[in-house]
């Protein structure tokens, strides 16, 4: 449990921008749309929405930002706040940049919901730690999202139910954001009592059915890692490295480019996401994750179950007790949860979808987008997601308030 200082009020910290002053006088010339270089506070602004930042520090030291955009509606506020989480190499960005109709923090805002955008650690957003140093110090970047979800999530959770006085939120994940919630209501059961309902989009536990080039890298993690290590590199798909240059320039300038990558990694169909939405969209990923974490999604592809990370025989002795890591309790799950899948999604397969929904105890509907084309990420940046994904999500929200 978080130890959390009462006496003290919560008091919004200020945003530092994290874009290159040089490089956005630079694509200003060049004529890019300033959404792609904007952070989410200037995002949040310049569309006239107001948000604060907030700072939480978990057990084990790591420092947070979440984003709390405030209710912007003529209407009574919602009863319970919202919490979103991005999924991998992601940030809260996520969560707004496809626009003011179409992302969903903006449209939880606009129906008078309190809405809390968080960032798990590792991302440039929350990459600090009250000792650690993330670019001197390798175990600083020993974690993966079993961490995200016996620390980073439950923190949040605290610091948003003392924040707004609530007993309970509504929580929305995508994609790996719905990982960590699996790994936190099954390590520590006494959350699903603080959860009123769970929405995971793109939902992913069991990879045992992917069909995916990341089956090739899985194949030869072991090895990949050992090289990463030996190099000193535990950090990958940082914020502002040449990958991240590379992508922006490609987008704008080919963005046909970008929309055969979304294909090829998510199963995206073009023109499913607004053109102009693409390349802002991919500017904004590539926000920082650990080697590790990529190597336990490595793990959970081979093995074809949904377990904790295999730190090897000895070392699972030593930290589980066991030799093989134990595989998650997902009947713990007692929170109600909706998983909102897609038919074309290749990182989120119906099968997998199947095999979680099977095991939760608590299972309010399995929904598929009634859209072929569907896939990863049109629930958040797809251009029907208004009439297809946000109308279940506030029909549920309105049902369990």
């Amino acid at each position: 449990m978080l130890d959390i200082d009462t006496s003290r009020p919560i008091r919004p910290t200020k945003l530092v921008s994290y874009s290159i002053p040089q490089q956005r006088a630079f694509k200003k010339a060049l004529g890019f749309n300033e959404d792609t270089y904007l952070n989410f506070t200037e995002l949040t602004d310049k569309y006239g929405y107001p948000t604060e930042t907030h700072t939480v520090t978990t057990e084990d030291g790591y420092i947070l930002k979440i984003f709390r955009m405030l209710p912007k509606c003529s209407g009574t506020v919602k009863p319970y706040p919202v919490m979103l989480m991005h999924g991998f190499i992601d940030a809260a960005d996520l969560w707004i940049i496809a626009g003011t109709q179409i992302g969903l923090g903006y449209v939880l805002a606009n129906n008078c919901y309190d809405v809390w955008a968080v960032n798990h650690r590792g991302n440039d957003y929350s990459r600090r730690h009250v000792s650690l140093d993330p670019d001197k110090d390798a175990e600083y970047w020993n974690f993966t999202f079993d961490e995200h979800g016996n620390f980073d999530v439950p923190a949040s959770i605290d610091y948003i139910l003392r924040s707004t006085g609530k007993s309970k939120l509504f929580y929305v994940g995508h994609s790996q954001g719905s990982t960590s919630f699996f790994v936190m209501c099954s390590m520590k059961p006494e959350y699903n009592d603080k959860i009123r309902l769970a929405v995971q989009l793109g939902p992913v536990a069991w990879m045992k059915n992917l069909n995916h080039p990341l089956v090739l890298v899985a194949r030869h993690y072991v090895a990949i890692k050992a090289f990463l290590d030996g190099a000193g590199i535990s950090e990958i798909f940082a914020v502002d490295r040449l990958i991240h240059f590379v992508l922006e320039y490609m987008c704008k300038f080919y963005p046909k480019f970008c929309e055969f990558g979304l294909t090829l990694t998510t199963g995206y169909m073009p023109r499913t996401i607004s053109i102009e939405t693409v390349p802002v969209a991919l500017a904004h990923v590539f926000r920082g994750a650990s080697v590790k974490n990529l190597a336990h999604y490595a793990q959970l592809i081979l093995s074809g179950k949904f377990q904790r990370y295999d730190e090897g025989t000895e070392m699972n002795i030593e930290r589980y007790g066991t030799r093989k890591p134990p595989e998650y309790n997902v009947s713990l799950i007692s929170a109600p949860v909706v998983l909102i899948s897609a038919q074309s999604d290749v990182l989120s397969t119906l099968k997998d979808v199947d095999l979680l929904a099977a095991t939760l105890p608590n299972l309010v509907e399995n929904f598929v987008v009634p859209k072929s084309y569907w896939s990863h990420h049109n629930h958040v940046w797809g251009i029907t997601a208004p009439d297809l994904v946000h109308p279940k999500i506030l029909d549920y929200f309105d049902k369990f308030t």
